[in-house]
């Protein structure tokens, strides 16, 4: 599958984008670079495409998703199959500071990204959201049917409102695919070192997380964390990175099929041990 990665250049998106090529995906790059280096992107062609001939290329876009005109130039020149949306501001305590700001980019960005999408026959998408989505939650551990909460922070309401803008967009049209990841701040570096945090403004960091393991259909999706290997690199529970349950299966193909009965439960599970935790859910046709 040839997969739109938005943010692509970030933290999370450079992971991915590794994990894609290793499935034997192929992607392409949109990110405006606000908080993000193009460097990181050519550390990925290095890491994903090593030993091969000729040497990897990511088709890479400095593009806004609010700019319709730079994200068309995109999608004329490739067919994509998909899009992983991280593209977004992030930073919980900004977006009290600047409220307008956040609802402007987040929201107004993936309206653009989504109609675009849709008029170039794209209709797979898997959203990056949040935990902020539960507020303060109503059960702890939060499991799969935790019910959203109040949100706290401008942030989280734009997050919470998308979910509920590409839920609707999937029950008017079930050609969609609509994939919503709530998940907590991962850490960590890739193990070669050469990718890893590197924010150009402000460096959202928690220093505990929830170590979650997202599978979708019986396909290892994204995993975040927080912590170390242990000595004999086997991960456990707590002490993880943020590649540590990344799986060369990635992302697609876990898309379902037109004949899909009904909304499909995600497990949340670690290498040892069920992790209760915020996750995925996905919505087909019938959801």
């Amino acid at each position: 599958m040839n997969i739109l990665v938005t943010g692509g250049a970030g933290f999370i998106g450079t992971h991915t984008l590794i994990e894609l090529y290793k499935a034997g995906h192929t992607a392409v790059v949109v990110d405006n670079l606000s908080n993000s280096n193009p460097v990181a992107l050519q550390r990925v062609e290095e890491i994903a495409g090593a030993g091969e001939t000729p040497a990897l290329h990511i088709p890479f876009y400095r593009v806004d998703i609010r700019d319709r005109e730079g994200l068309e130039k995109v999608f004329a020149e490739h067919k994509m199959d998909a899009c992983i949306h991280f593209a977004g501001l992030k930073a919980v305590g900004e977006s009290v500071e600047k409220p307008w700001e956040y609802y402007e980019n987040n929201i107004g960005g993936t309206l653009t990204l989504v109609d675009v999408m849709r008029r170039h026959g794209c209709k797979n998408i898997i959203f990056s959201s949040s935990a902020t989505v539960y507020g303060d939650p109503a059960e702890t551990p939060i499991t799969e049917r935790c019910p959203k909460g109040l949100c706290t922070n401008p942030y989280g309401w734009t997050k919470s409102m998308l979910e509920q803008i590409l839920t609707d967009i999937l029950k008017a049209d079930p050609q969609w695919n609509v994939v919503l990841l709530r998940y907590f701040n991962p850490v960590g570096a890739h193990p070669s070192g050469r990718i890893g945090e590197n924010p150009n403004g402000i460096f959202a960091f928690v220093q505990f997380a929830t170590p979650t393991l997202v599978i979708i259909n019986g396909i290892l999706l994204l995993a975040v964390s927080c912590g170390k290997n242990t000595t004999d690199s086997t991960p456990t529970a707590a002490e993880t990175t943020i590649s540590d349950r990344q799986s060369p299966s990635a992302m697609p193909p876990c898309w379902p099929t037109s004949s899909s009965a009904n909304a499909t439960e995600v497990e949340r599970t670690s290498l040892k041990a069920t992790v209760p935790g915020p996750s995925t859910r996905l919505f087909s046709k019938a959801a």
